[in-house]
């Protein structure tokens, strides 16, 4: 079983509910972007998951030109999908470095 880092669960997270936010805002269903999307339908329910497959626990890592058809169907950039997972991983990064620095009984 492949178990993915803290890191990567965080992005796959924020990507899932990014994915999930555009396409409810624009109404749609899982069945309708997977289909506009030539996604299979359980990888697409999956991926608002933020997981790669039902087996294991491992984060949603999804391809390029899976993200480059997924930002047609819902209407923005690739860059609009990624952006909110890398701010997200920023803040829990920078959270995490402050504590380690700042816990008591640390240098």
């Amino acid at each position: 079983m492949q178990n993915s880092s803290a890191a990567e669960r965080v992005l796959a997270s924020a990507l899932a509910k990014t994915i999930r936010s555009r396409r409810t805002a624009l109404g749609m269903t899982q069945e309708q972007v997977a289909a506009e999307a030539d996604i299979d339908k359980n990888h697409y329910q999956l991926m608002e998951s933020a997981r790669s497959n039902r087996k294991n626990n491992s984060a949603l890592n999804p391809r390029l030109h899976t993200l480059i058809r997924l930002s047609r169907v819902l209407e923005c950039t690739v860059s609009d999908l990624i952006d909110d997972a890398i701010n997200e991983y920023n803040q829990v990064d920078e959270n995490y470095h402050s504590f380690v620095q700042y816990r008591p009984g640390t240098r």
